[in-house]
């Protein structure tokens, strides 16, 4: 296998286990929205949600070598979000319309828009002015 093929497959098999492991991730954080300490709700899944959304983000870029990798986990973790949110013909429910389920969409989806803020912001030129620029203004 030649160099420039070895590192195509190392950026597909990392796309892979970062896309699957949002996919877990989101799974995870979605059963462990009914956590309570006693008769506290604690929002864990929602601070697991952003941490977790904002590295995996990380990682993904790191490993990929491209930005759009972002847009790969933040789907990733879309989808299986929005389906246990949605009710099964039994009834069932996984993310409820609780307290904690809201902290879990609103920290996921803000750890996505942190990341994508980190990797899509417009960067502005920086130009620098010399003191020989300054005085031909004058």
């Amino acid at each position: 296998m030649s160099e420039r093929g070895a590192e195509t497959a190392i950026r597909v098999g990392g796309a892979i286990v970062v896309a699957a492991a949002a996919v877990l991730a989101a799974a995870v954080e979605s059963f462990l929205v009914p956590f309570h300490i006693g008769a506290t709700a604690v929002p864990l899944a929602g601070a697991l949600a952003f941490a977790g959304n904002w590295a995996l983000a990380a990682l993904a870029v790191w490993w990929v070598r491209q930005r759009w990798a972002v847009v790969l986990t933040a789907a990733a973790w879309f989808v299986v979000v929005v389906t246990f949110s949605a009710r099964t013909d039994g009834g069932s429910l996984v993310i409820t319309a609780s307290p904690n389920g809201y902290a879990l969409l609103l920290a996921g989806t803000a750890g996505v828009a942190v990341s994508l803020w980190q990797y899509f912001r417009p960067v502005r030129s920086r130009v620098p002015s010399t003191s020989l620029d300054r005085s031909k203004e004058t």
